[in-house]
């Protein structure tokens, strides 16, 4: 019979609560960046249009986060290109 394998060690973790993780405390808005709610107010366009408009192409998102990121000169560029349409229109 094989005896069971016991941990010598009697010390237990951390919850993940109490982790020392890096956190930014300056906001995004503040960064020159706006995750997509924020961005969707700053356009006075719903979320799902934001999403939409990220799908084709005509605002882009920072890569590499897990959460949209679109920074404030895109958002920027975005109204801009859209004034510039309407002028063409009218």
């Amino acid at each position: 019979m094989s005896t069971p394998i016991v941990s010598k060690s009697k010390t237990t973790r951390k919850p993940s609560s109490e982790w020392n993780r890096r956190k930014n405390q300056v906001p995004l808005s503040d960064r020159g960046a706006f995750q997509i709610e924020e961005a969707a107010d700053y356009l006075s366009r719903s979320i799902t249009t934001v999403r939409r408009l990220i799908k084709r192409g005509q605002i882009r998102r920072l890569p590499g986060f897990r959460d949209i990121v679109i920074t404030k000169a895109e958002c920027d560029r975005f109204l801009r290109e859209q004034e510039d349409i309407g002028k063409l229109a009218a």
